[in-house]
């Protein structure tokens, strides 16, 4: 397993002893925001239990033997990962891995079939999108957004719909200014495609 990881290039601290009764392992600790150390993904050889299964293969002898078995968790404790992911972003997840990656706003009523289609429009580019269309201030549905951590803010007004354009902002309120909503399905496809770089700010 030294060499497994040597070759493949990772760096690694031994830790003689701590390895669980199946078998030697390796183990991935994430620190999170404030210097926690949590242990989640382990590949581990276990000698333990292909036996206690019956597990067998026959042998080049017509013998059966005992494999052993590697043991996979990658994430670990699945809530644990997501516990650690979501406190180091504060919430804050890039738009590739967002539940909700844009919402579209009307300032009034006058406004909805229009963030209808922008919703529809970038759905069909198999974006995550919703819509808000209740009877609150833009400002008010502006702040609830960015409270959740949406990346994006589309908001739709008589300017934008006779121009067909949206405006656009980003949750740490930086203005990104008007655009077309294929515009903007291009940039959103850039950043989901790159992954490492970010266009959306905080």
């Amino acid at each position: 397993m030294k060499a497994a990881t040597a070759a493949a290039g990772i760096e690694y601290t031994l830790n003689p002893g701590e390895g669980a009764f199946y078998g030697p392992k390796l183990e991935f600790v994430l620190q999170d925001a404030i210097g926690r150390d949590w242990q989640c993904g382990t590949l581990q050889v276990d000698l333990n239990m292909p036996e206690r299964l019956g597990a067998y293969y026959i042998d080049e002898h017509s013998a059966k033997r005992t494999p052993v078995m590697l043991h996979r968790a990658i994430f670990g404790s699945l809530e644990r990962f997501f516990a650690i992911l979501l406190e180091h972003h504060a919430g804050r997840l890039p738009a590739w891995l967002a539940p909700v990656q844009a919402v579209v706003l009307g300032i009034t009523e006058r406004h909805d079939t229009y963030v209808k289609q922008i919703t529809e429009t970038l759905k069909n580019q198999g974006f995550r999108v919703e819509f808000d269309l209740r009877n609150e201030k833009v400002g008010f549905k502006i702040r609830e957004h960015t409270l959740q951590r949406v990346p994006y803010l589309l908001v739709a007004g008589d300017k934008e719909v006779a121009a067909n354009l949206i405006s656009v902002r980003t949750r740490s309120g930086k203005d990104l200014g008007t655009m077309t909503a294929e515009t903007f399905t291009e940039r959103l496809r850039i950043e989901l495609d790159s992954r490492g770089r970010q266009l959306v700010e905080g």
